[in-house]
């Protein structure tokens, strides 16, 4: 039986998943164990894909969405002869083709699909249309009208052949990019029938698979509050981009009440506008800068 705590547990923890499980039900059994704590997580993966799923406990919900607006890396395999339904091997074929691309143009089209890039999100998606999300209108038979939008590719290129149909690529991109659709992308600019095989999220901001995490050994550590707590990443991990400043006692209680306090000794071009303060080793708000005022915009109950 799992176990439950009681205690409140606050901060990141860098979960491993695998295929064919959902992000939801990794919620869901994370909650059998933090069963006090409200639990959320970051950049939900496709049942079919695996990797990093970062999950935010307690008062680390907070800043979900400065993880959101941080880089993610993937290596995703693309195989060529059937366009499916659902740009992955788990769809329906729609298509047939034998043709191949060769690798200089696969090349100059990586080459084109790099910076800003407009892209249309896959019909089977999570995305809302008039309060019902894509996937849903297109089980049920219907064509959800989606629009494009504007994502950007950092860097994108062919890792590897598995074989003469089957190819491995790695991408590194902004928020709001679709991996199953940069294959899709890449069919229709090259007139060849292909889809997604495999998708293994490797990176997403301070995450990686140096620090990952299974359900398993989590279970494991559950019957331990202190080897649990062990091995929870504090909540400002994901806030490494913002700067960090110490306020006195009389400071924090200001802002733990959502008052603004005085603080000059800021450079404002290094801080992006925003700062989180620390008080005694313990985050204590983010805040906007206003001029010569710290104005609390998250505060963390801890």
């Amino acid at each position: 039986m799992t176990q439950s705590f009681n205690s409140e547990v606050n901060g990141w923890v860098n979960i491993y998943k695998h295929e064919n499980v959902t992000s939801a039900g990794i919620i869901r059994e994370l909650k059998k164990i933090f069963k006090k704590n409200k639990i959320g997580h970051a950049g939900t993966l496709d049942p079919m894909a695996t990797g990093i799923l970062p999950i935010a406990i307690g008062e680390a919900t907070k800043t979900v969405q400065y993880l959101h607006q941080k880089n993610k890396t993937y290596i995703f395999n693309i195989i060529f002869g059937e366009t499916k339904d659902t740009d992955d091997r788990t769809g329906v074929t729609q298509k047939t083709s034998n043709r191949v691309p060769s690798s200089k143009s696969i090349e100059e089209f990586l080459t084109k699909y790099t910076g800003i890039v407009e892209q249309m999100p896959p019909i089977y998606s999570a995305k809302k249309i008039n309060g019902r999300r894509a996937y849903s209108i297109a089980r049920s038979g219907g064509f959800p009208l989606l629009k494009p939008k504007n994502v950007e590719i950092y860097n994108i290129k062919k890792v590897k052949e598995i074989n003469k149909k089957e190819f491995v690529f790695s991408v590194t991109c902004g928020t709001g990019t679709y991996v199953r659709s940069i294959a899709r992308d890449l069919g229709n600019a090259l007139d060849v029938c292909c889809h997604v095989s495999k998708i293994d999220r490797i990176e997403y901001g301070p995450f990686n698979l140096k620090n990952i995490l299974s359900i398993d050994r989590l279970m494991q550590l559950n019957r331990d509050i202190d080897s649990l707590r062990s091995v929870v990443k504090p909540i400002d991990t994901v806030l490494d981009d913002i700067l960090a400043v110490n306020v006195s006692n009389q400071e924090a209680c200001k802002l733990k009440n959502g008052l603004s306090i005085h603080y000059k000794d800021i450079d404002k071009k290094s801080s992006s506008g925003k700062v989180y303060t620390i008080y005694s080793g313990s985050i204590i708000a983010i805040c906007n800068i206003e001029g010569d005022f710290l104005k609390p915009v998250r505060v963390f109950n801890l």
